[in-house]
């Protein structure tokens, strides 16, 4: 199909009701770019988005900070969850870091921007907000990229 891409329903009515935001031009490029991607990747190669981690630490400098420390201390521990001060009592039996509202400003809504930039992702339950790292933010936290 020359004149076609692939969307799920919610977000190809998103684009489908606005033609200024989302013009022909930059649809067809979407599309040249999958296409790119998917010939790259049916010959073998790895084909990933870049990780823009250095924006991440300009944003929360101290929270970064603080996820690396950690890390270096227990390299292997992935998880961990937010609560809202320190002074809440929580106990988890594994390991896991915490990070408190109180000390990182708009904590929840970097979350939202570091699962966008493919820094963690959200495996939340029991209504505590829970993530993992990706391997690759590890990679950056640590030295190893």
């Amino acid at each position: 199909m020359a004149n076609g891409i692939w969307l799920c329903q919610n977000h190809a009515k998103l684009i489908d009701d606005d033609e200024i935001a989302f013009p022909a031009t930059l649809l067809r490029e979407w599309k040249d770019t999958a296409e790119r991607m998917a010939y790259l990747e049916a010959r073998g190669f790895a084909v990933r988005r870049a990780h823009p981690f250095r924006d991440l630490e300009k944003k929360a400098p101290a929270l970064i900070a603080q996820m690396r420390q950690d890390l270096q201390r227990q390299p292997l521990v992935r998880q961990f969850v937010l609560l809202p001060n320190n002074r809440v009592s929580y106990a988890a039996s594994y390991p896991q870091f915490c990070y408190f509202e109180e000390a990182h400003p708009y904590l929840s809504p970097l979350m939202t921007i570091m699962i966008h930039a493919g820094a963690i992702y959200d495996v939340r339950f029991n209504r505590v907000p829970r993530y993992n790292f990706t391997e690759e933010f590890v990679s950056f936290l640590i030295g190893d990229e």
